[in-house]
Order: structure tokens, then C-alpha cells, then sequence
């Protein structure tokens, strides 16, 4: 009996202190393990997260200029036989670009567009060489200085008009263009003939800037931390040599390759900033016509 009492004794007497401290040993080398992957996993899901929001905030920038390059020049007559691009019976030929050729650069481009895609038709016939009011459905959207385009394509015409607005007169629904108007030869505009507002939309880079965009009412920045390359492609997607000219824009120009290359606001993990590059064509749907 005392054999057994004894026996009993030491089988539960418990860890022995060199157990203890190898157990400890054990636990806090898989704790440093768990801490290690833990922490590693962490770094990696702040790394991916950075990566993400700075390829999304890229990808963003690059579809706001592709979805307007797609339809730029949308507003400005320029399908008009008598207001084509260089038409050289015009005071300005200018003002039938639908694209600016003397301001696009590899960092920045000008561009004709009707925004809103809304149109105001005349109520009454329109001889510019005989007054300078044009009466019209609507008004709302027109203000003082806005450039304006008119054509009589509807009414089988084929003629354009170019003007800024100098006077809205909100209630009786006209408006008044500067004597200064560019239109075609001879042109009158019968009732029913389409006015747009057509602004001038600028995309550019700036060094130390950034990407921004203005189209008449102060510059807007898209990405302050990024820059801007734009590569001006034939139809055979080779690059076409800056300058452009007219002739380069209608018998050549085809679509623009667009690159943004962003870098992230956040340090990744390393320490260092990560830098997303984005790129692509868009084709430019209302250039593709010869003279």
C-alpha cells in the first residue's frame, strides 16, 4: 500500500522546471512564426491595396479623356462642304479644327467638343450679313462669350457658322454673336437649323502639377501625381511626327494612343512609391473622311 501511495505521488507531481522552459521555448518560436507571417501577410494586403487604388485612380484618368477624344469635334460642322477643315474661303479657317493641330503636343491636347450634347434650333431665319440676333428654341446653357456653332444641315444646307455670344436675352429667348463670326460664304440659316455650344477642352501635363483638364471654366486636376503621353497614330498604328498639320489630321490621323503613368500617394512597405502604368488607343470616330 505505502508502494503504490508512493507511485501515485510522483506520477503527479507535475512538469519539471526543464519542461516548463523547453515548452516555453517551443510556444514563443511558433509565436515569433505566427507573428512573422502574420505581419508578412499584412504588408502584403497594404502593398496590394496601394497597387489597386493607384491603378484605378490611372484607369480613371486614361477613360475620361478616351470617352471625350472618342467624339471630340462633336458640335462643330465641319462635315459642312463649305466649313470643312482648312477651308480657304474662310476669314479663319482655323475654327473648323476639330482638333487644335498647332497646340497638340506630346504632353497636351485641345479639342472642340459640345459637352453636354444638347442643341438649340432657330425659330426664325438667320442672315448673319443682315443682323447679328438669331432667335431660338432655348437658351438655358448659353451665357456671355460662349463659342457657338450654327449649320443648316437639317434644312439640307451646307453651310457652318462660328461665333462667340456677346448678349442672352434669357426672356424673349435670343441671343446676340460678335461681329466677328466666321461662316461660310453667302450663308443664311433657315428656321430649323441646329446651334451648339462648342468649348475648347484642354488636357495637359504639367511638371510638378500634374494631369488636369479645362474647357473654359478653370483647369481641373485629375492626378497631381501624374503625368501624361499622348502618341498621335495613322491608321496602320504607326506614330505620326509632331507637328500636325490639316492635312496630317484628315488624310492621316486615325486614333491617339494615351499613356498615364501615376505614382501612389502611400509608401509601399519597402519605403518606396509605386508607379502604375497605364495605356491605350482610341480611335477618333469623327475624322475619319478625306477632303
Amino acid at each position: 500500500m505505502k508502494n503504490t501511495l508512493l507511485t501515485l505521488s510522483k506520477d503527479q507531481s507535475g512538469f519539471t522546471l526543464f519542461e516548463l522552459l523547453v515548452t516555453l521555448v517551443l510556444s514563443a518560436i511558433v509565436f515569433v512564426g505566427a507573428m512573422q507571417a502574420y505581419s508578412s501577410m499584412t504588408a502584403a494586403s497594404y502593398d496590394l491595396h496601394i497597387r489597386i487604388a493607384t491603378n484605378v485612380q490611372a484607369q480613371a484618368i486614361i477613360q475620361t479623356i478616351g470617352n471625350e477624344l472618342r467624339v471630340l469635334g462633336n458640335g462643330v460642322p465641319f462635315e459642312q462642304p463649305n466649313f470643312q477643315i482648312g477651308e480657304t474661303t474662310l476669314s479663319d479657317p482655323l475654327v473648323t479644327e476639330p482638333l487644335l493641330v498647332n497646340q497638340a503636343t506630346s504632353s497636351s491636347i485641345q479639342f472642340r467638343l459640345n459637352e453636354t450634347g444638347e442643341v438649340a434650333l432657330l425659330m426664325a431665319d438667320f442672315d448673319p450679313a443682315l443682323g447679328l440676333d438669331i432667335q431660338l428654341t432655348d437658351v438655358s446653357g448659353l451665357d456671355v462669350n460662349d463659342p457657338i456653332y450654327i449649320n443648316n444641315s437639317v434644312m439640307s444646307g451646307d453651310d457652318g457658322l462660328f461665333a462667340t455670344i456677346t448678349r442672352v436675352d434669357s426672356l424673349g429667348k435670343v441671343i446676340t454673336i460678335s461681329p466677328t463670326y466666321v461662316a461660310s460664304p453667302g450663308a443664311v440659316f433657315p428656321m430649323g437649323s441646329i446651334l451648339e455650344e462648342v468649348p475648347i477642352v484642354t488636357y495637359s501635363y504639367t511638371p510638378d502639377v500634374g494631369i488636369s483638364r479645362d474647357s473654359g471654366y478653370g483647369a481641373v486636376l485629375l492626378g497631381n501625381n501624374a503625368t501624361l503621353e499622348l502618341d498621335y497614330l495613322d491608321h496602320n498604328g504607326n506614330s505620326i511626327p509632331l507637328p500636325l498639320t490639316n492635312d496630317l489630321v484628315v488624310n492621316s490621323l486615325r486614333s491617339i494612343r494615351v499613356t498615364v503613368e501615376m505614382t501612389s500617394d502611400s509608401l509601399l512597405k519597402s519605403g518606396e512609391r509605386y508607379m502604375a502604368t497605364v495605356s491605350q488607343i482610341f480611335g477618333l470616330r469623327n475624322l475619319n473622311y478625306l477632303y
